[in-house]
């Protein structure tokens, strides 16, 4: 019970936490195309994952979905992040606890990749332009951009924090 609850807590700060970077990169504007971010939230996600485990990532997930796009105004937002986000984070899980050989920065590059391709595709269905997927390979390499980054900033964190962070998480 009481791991389970530590489990909780630290799920409950990072979704904080990735509540409010996802909130604050809304401020800024797109990098050089629309929908084009630097997804910062997702270090937080991340790092819940590698804490707690892939449930709790998941929740931390949804409710920085949910509750980023009701704050943000932006309702409409939740038919394009919660399938792409959900996706590529069941594939980073994967590669995180299913085929440990894989590195943080080549699993964040390729959860960022997918995230960013499975919200060109659901905005190219729900709105039927086909065109929008010129932008793919565009969207793409910011997606490796930004999972670089996300993944270097998980690393110097697991390496950084102190090991009491995670103790009794694990």
């Amino acid at each position: 019970m009481k791991v389970r609850l530590k489990k909780l807590t630290l799920c409950a700060v990072l979704t904080t936490f990735a509540l409010i970077a996802f909130l604050l990169e809304g401020l800024l504007p797109p990098l050089f195309l629309p929908g084009a971010r630097l997804g910062l939230s997702n270090v937080f996600i991340l790092l819940c994952a590698y804490a707690s485990g892939g449930w709790y990532a998941a929740a931390c997930l949804t409710v920085k979905i949910l509750l980023g796009s009701i704050f943000s105004g932006n309702i409409s937002s939740i038919m394009y992040s919660l399938p792409a986000g959900l996706i590529s984070l069941g594939l980073e899980i994967l590669l995180i606890f299913g085929v440990k050989k894989v590195s943080l920065l080549c699993t964040s590059i390729v959860g960022a990749t997918v995230n960013v391709t499975v919200q060109n595709l659901v905005f190219c269905l729900v709105t039927g332009y086909q065109e929008y997927l010129s932008f793919l390979p565009y969207l793409a390499l910011t997606g490796i951009i930004a999972g670089a980054m996300v993944g270097i900033t998980v690393y110097l964190c697991l390496i950084k924090l102190p090991s009491k962070f995670f103790k009794g998480v694990e």
